[in-house]
């Protein structure tokens, strides 16, 4: 397993950090990683918190709805964190809200993104998108749009005039990025509507034939349950 020298990546100025600057597993690229890449354009964001003039914070989040994203969040991306980086996530809470997010506290994760133009910062100013090393392979492309609808996706039964229609959705307000995600699947194969520009409704795409959502369901799939819970009635 490739693992960086200690100097690899190192901040132009040469910050003082007292952050976690510890070495960690770099993962070759593969499905698991463009799975996870996925998961962060999702619901996810890098960022560097400075306080004061020493100390950063230097972090990768995933957010999630507790109540239906706790078992995907504590458990498959959990486990995958672990696998591809070698890393322990710390889980965090909103009060009064339903919200819990996924934290990465790493130096080194967040240079390490940032070699692949996944910038900390505003994804949507940045125009945040897929690396262009998933593109060389369906799979992996396949793996980076399951992670993106996992997160950012949805599933549900157009109810209640077309019952047994269902859709698969996918909203994003990243334009860049939602481009990307309909150009994959069609490169997938996957039949996909144009984008979809509602006043007062994120931007999306949608799914709606039972035989392109039969192939999706093939080709990608779910990870999470909250999805694969509504998929699997699909006729």
């Amino acid at each position: 397993m490739e693992t960086k020298q200690k100097n690899w990546g190192q901040i132009k100025g040469g910050l003082n950090s007292t952050g976690n600057t510890k070495e960690i597993k770099i993962p070759k690229k593969d499905e698991k990683l463009a799975e996870f890449i996925g998961i962060v354009l999702g619901d996810g964001n890098i960022n560097s918190f400075k306080k004061g003039k020493k100390i950063r914070t230097y972090c990768v989040r995933i957010a999630g709805d507790s109540r239906h994203d706790r078992t995907y969040l504590t458990s498959y991306v959990k486990k995958l964190s672990s696998d591809l980086f070698n890393l322990e996530p710390r889980f965090h809470y909103s009060n009064g809200a339903n919200c819990m997010y996924l934290s990465l506290y790493s130096l080194r994760l967040v240079e390490y993104f940032s070699e692949m133009k996944l910038l900390p910062g505003n994804k949507i100013t940045n125009q945040t998108t897929i690396p262009k090393w998933i593109w060389k392979k369906d799979s992996y492309l396949a793996a980076c749009v399951r992670g993106l609808y996992d997160t950012d996706g949805s599933v549900y039964e157009l109810l209640p005039h077309w019952p047994g229609l269902f859709q698969v959705y996918f909203s994003n307000r990243n334009s860049t990025l939602l481009k990307d995600v309909r150009k994959a699947l069609l490169k997938l194969g996957i039949n996909i509507s144009k984008i979809s520009l509602q006043k007062g409704v994120t931007p999306r795409i949608y799914i709606t034939k039972k035989s392109e959502i039969k192939k999706f369901k093939e080709t990608i799939g779910f990870k999470n349950d909250r999805h694969l819970k509504k998929i699997k009635i699909v006729p």
